[in-house]
């Protein structure tokens, strides 16, 4: 069977989950292959905060999800907007293409007429 490669982002649930009062230097570390292979228990006969590892491990899942969400949109708002620029760039090109081409052909027909007035003088 050919197995996907492990994604070192994703939680296991045989990780030790710190509580929010622990600070990290509490945490017991344990050799890899035997926080692999067994579930964490608490020490002594306290049964495990299974509500408090479920928000840790949640809150964790969504920290991580959020941040990746975050990018995507911030990529896809960037593709929207460039989009957007792009067509309204080429609606006001044509616009102020026409505004232009108005403007040259009264000022070419000002300076004709003006031409011409010096060629050829009013007679009186």
């Amino acid at each position: 069977m050919n197995q996907p490669p492990f994604d070192q982002g994703i939680p296991v649930l045989t990780e030790v989950l710190l509580g929010p009062d622990e600070p990290p230097a509490a945490a017991v570390a344990l050799p890899a292959p035997v926080a692999e292979a067994a579930p964490v228990a608490p020490p002594g006969n306290v049964p495990p905060d299974w509500d408090a590892i479920e928000q840790r491990l949640t809150q964790r899942i969504l920290h991580q999800v959020q941040g990746k969400i975050d990018h995507l949109l911030e990529e896809r708002i960037a593709h929207v907007l460039q989009t957007a620029l792009q067509n309204a760039l080429i609606g006001m090109r044509g616009a102020l293409r026409a505004d232009l081409q108005q403007s040259l052909e009264q000022i070419v027909a000002h300076a004709v007429s003006h031409e011409l007035g010096h060629l050829h003088p009013p007679a009186q």
